[in-house]
Formats: structure tokens, C-alpha cells, sequence
């Protein structure tokens, strides 16, 4: 009888260590591996099993990142430079989720030449209800130095990084650049053409501080994307 009654306990543990209290639709715990090391992004979207109306918060548990590793983290509110302790989403309303609105958690990361790995474990909650949240995480693997490339390999210099207004764009190459500037969402905010060996400055004072993604698309249309920062 003993024996009975600890088997089902241990069943009970069990399935209550992994139940969920939300949906995570591109999985709760993300493993992945770098192959880009100027920069690369990854996203956990988070709703509730059904439609509600629902404010998530989130804390950060632990994060054994490579200090040499440049990161930011995004939410359904905005982005924040590094990892912030805590922070809250906007609220979505049921219909909002219903017609296809989440909670997202998105992990940016510059790991440049500092191959390594490295765990972040954060805590996402009910506004409401501290007790009715899951842990997410994102594993990040960087040890393989094969294929990567760098910005030297691509002959493009950016200064200064961080920047406060403008940012200069360097092209140290004999060919001809596109050049795409995004910000940590995606959103195209400003686009030219870079001539070989010409330098342009890119003024920023109109946008907010925060995290921007400088693309450079040589003429065979191979693209490589580095993270900038403005403060």
C-alpha cells in the first residue's frame, strides 16, 4: 500500500513540475546555436490557453552568458539594453489574442569571436497572479568557429558604438554596399547605397535609445547584420 501511494505521489510531482499555465508557441525552452556571430535573435511567444484579457510580467531567474557576449532583450511593451531584473509587457485584451496578438520574449545577441555557451532563465507571470507563471530559457551555443564571419572579412567599419546621435559606416572594400537599418523589431527605418571606400554618416537623434540592426548586402546578395546601440 505504502509502495502504491509514493508511485502515485511521485506521478502527482511529476505532472505538476511540467504543467504550464500559459501556450508557448515556439517553445517554452529554446536551445540554439550561433551562426552568425554579428548578430542573431530568439523569440518565445506566449499566450494563455484560452483568449483573456492578461498583463505578463517577467523576471530574470539567472543568465550564465559570456560577459564578452553584447545582448538585449525584447518584449511585447519594447527592448532593453543587456538583461533588465524585471519588467512588464502591455496588457492584451482576450480579443487581441484571439485575433492573433502574444506575449513575446526575444533574445538579441552579438557573440563576435568569444565562442562559448551560455544559459538565460527568466520568469514569466500573471500581473495578477505572481504563483501562475512558467520559467522560459534560451541556451545559446557558440563553440564551432566554422563559416563565421566577421566584419573585417567583410570590410565594413561602424564608429562609434554605442552612439548618442549619429553613427558612421565605413566601407574599406573595393565593392559597392547596400545598406539597411532596422530597428530590434524588424522595422525598416533607413536605407542607401554605400560606394567602395566612401564613408557615410547616419543621423539618429530623431529615434529613441535602444537597440538597431545595421545590415550590409554585398552586389551577390549576401547580407550580414550587426547589432548597434544608441544611449
Amino acid at each position: 500500500m505504502t509502495k502504491i501511494f509514493l508511485i502515485v505521489l511521485f506521478t502527482a510531482l511529476s505532472f505538476s513540475i511540467l504543467s504550464q499555465n500559459f501556450v508557448y508557441n515556439t517553445g517554452q525552452h529554446r536551445i540554439d546555436t550561433v551562426i552568425n556571430e554579428n548578430y542573431e535573435s530568439y523569440e518565445i511567444q506566449i499566450v494563455t490557453p484560452s483568449p483573456e484579457n492578461i498583463t505578463f510580467k517577467w523576471e530574470m531567474i539567472s543568465n550564465s552568458f559570456d560577459p564578452n557576449w553584447s545582448y538585449s532583450i525584447c518584449d511585447y511593451t519594447g527592448c532593453y539594453v543587456g538583461f533588465p531584473n524585471t519588467a512588464s509587457m502591455s496588457p492584451i485584451t482576450a480579443t487581441e489574442m484571439a485575433a492573433g496578438t502574444f506575449g513575446f520574449i526575444k533574445c538579441n545577441i552579438t557573440c563576435g569571436t568569444n565562442f562559448n555557451e551560455g544559459l538565460a532563465q527568466i520568469y514569466v507571470y500573471d500581473a495578477n497572479d505572481y504563483n501562475r507563471g512558467d520559467t522560459i530559457s534560451f541556451q545559446i551555443v557558440w563553440s564551432t568557429p566554422v563559416g563565421h564571419i566577421s566584419e573585417n572579412e567583410i570590410a565594413i567599419t561602424t564608429y562609434p558604438n554605442p552612439f548618442t546621435e549619429q553613427i558612421n559606416i565605413k566601407n574599406n572594400s573595393n565593392t559597392n554596399k547596400d545598406i539597411l537599418l532596422q530597428d530590434a523589431l524588424g522595422k525598416k527605418i533607413y536605407s542607401t547605397h554605400l560606394k567602395s571606400t566612401n564613408t557615410q554618416t547616419i543621423d539618429l537623434s530623431q529615434y529613441s535609445n535602444g537597440v538597431y540592426l545595421l545590415s550590409f548586402i554585398d552586389n551577390k546578395g549576401n547580407k550580414t547584420t550587426k547589432k548597434i546601440v544608441k544611449q
